[in-house]
C-alpha cells in the first residue's frame, strides 16, 4: 500500500536523450567546390527530432584557384530509430546553411539531408554517421556522432 502511495519513475522514464556532441568531414561538388572539417552538437527535441549545429572550415577550388571555404548549419532532423532499436537508423531533416568561399563571399541555402546513422543498440560511446544532401551544392559527410545509452 505504501508503494502506491508513493509512485516512483522507471528508470527508462527517467533516461532523456542529452546533448551529442559531433565531428565531421563534408564535401560539396557545386562551384565551387568544398572540402570541410567541421564540429557540432545535434540537441534533442523530444525523442524523435533532433536540431543540429554545426560549424565548419575548409578548402574551396574552382577553375584551378583555391581558396578558404567556412560554412554554419542549423538542420532539424527526423530520426526513425531514435532508441538504437536497429544497428543502423535512418533520418531525414531540412534548414539552412550558410557558406562562405573566398572569392564569392557569404550564401545562405536551404539545406535538406538524409542521414543514416550507426551503431550497436543500447550502447553509448560514438557512432559513425554518412550524410548526403543538397545545400550549397551536392553534399556528402561523414561524421562521428557521440551517443547516451539508448538513444541516438
Amino acid at each position: 500500500m505504501l508503494a502506491l502511495a508513493t509512485p516512483r519513475l522507471a528508470s527508462a522514464q527517467q533516461e532523456r536523450p542529452s546533448v551529442h556532441p559531433e565531428l565531421r568531414l563534408d564535401a560539396f561538388a557545386a562551384r565551387p567546390n568544398a572540402a570541410q572539417l567541421g564540429a557540432g552538437a545535434q540537441l534533442p527535441l523530444g525523442y524523435y527530432a533532433r536540431f543540429g549545429i554545426v560549424a565548419a572550415g575548409g578548402v574551396r577550388e574552382a577553375n584551378d584557384d583555391v581558396g578558404g571555404s567556412a560554412r554554419v548549419d542549423a538542420i532539424m532532423r527526423y530520426m526513425l530509430d531514435p532508441f538504437r532499436e536497429a544497428r543502423w537508423g535512418l533520418s531525414a531533416g531540412a534548414g539552412v546553411s550558410v557558406r562562405w568561399d573566398e572569392g564569392y563571399g557569404w550564401r545562405p541555402y536551404l539545406a535538406l539531408v538524409i542521414d543514416l546513422e550507426g551503431g550497436r543498440p543500447r550502447t553509448t560511446g560514438w557512432s559513425p554517421a554518412l550524410q548526403l544532401g543538397l545545400g550549397g551544392g551536392v553534399r556528402f559527410g561523414i561524421g562521428l556522432r557521440r551517443g547516451t545509452r539508448g538513444f541516438r
